[in-house]
């Protein structure tokens, strides 16, 4: 048992310096949910806080030879955590900003042009596909995109986990893009088709 002065962080922050596992464990006992809370202001996705936690945390331990004792490890924590944050929100804007990029370019493109693709025959292909997904990712799938449901109800109605689900609808996108390489108007138009829903 660590009394009051051994319990201080610039205490436990020495003795992680020097591989103490059990002060490591001390010093994410008490900050985790400060961290997880900061982050979780900022990202939607309650998945993503707890990436945003584990990463601080991974890597507090990776640098840990070179953590300073004389600074506070409040506010070394906290930047950590608001950088990888700020990371992830410019990469997600960035993908956010090109979907919308290439969907109204498509839009612009296609609008007048009589030979674009029938969205009926794209429908149909789509349904093709999804039929060869297995049941369970089939059924997500379709819950998202025909009935517009968000994870987390798709979730709740299945009685699964948000990140199971989550999971799922990637492989599930990955498996649709990867199978219309034969088709690149296919590909742009299944593109757009997510960037809808």
């Amino acid at each position: 048992m660590l009394n009051r002065g051994q319990n201080r962080d610039d205490t436990l922050v020495s003795q992680v310096r020097n591989g103490s596992i059990q002060s490591f464990r001390i010093l994410y006992d008490r900050y985790n949910r400060k961290v997880f809370l900061f982050s979780r202001k900022y990202l939607r996705e309650k998945q993503d806080a707890e990436d945003v936690l584990n990463e601080v945390f991974l890597k507090i331990w990776e640098n840990r030879h070179s953590l300073k004792t004389e600074t506070s490890f409040q506010s070394y924590l906290f930047t950590i955590a608001y950088n990888n944050i700020r990371k992830r929100y410019l990469k997600k804007s960035k993908e956010e900003e090109n979907i919308r990029k290439f969907a109204s370019e498509y839009v612009l493109e296609t609008s007048g042009d009589e030979e674009q693709l029938d969205y009926n025959l794209f429908i149909r292909k789509l349904d093709k596909l999804a039929a060869q997904l297995p049941d369970r990712r089939k059924e997500i799938f379709l819950l998202r995109y025909r009935q517009d449901l968000k994870n987390k109800e798709i979730a709740q109605r299945l009685d699964l986990t948000e990140q199971f689900v989550k999971n799922q609808l990637s492989i599930a996108r990955k498996y649709m893009f990867s199978a219309m390489t034969s088709d690149r108007e296919m590909q742009e138009f299944f593109l757009f088709f997510l960037f809808l829903h």
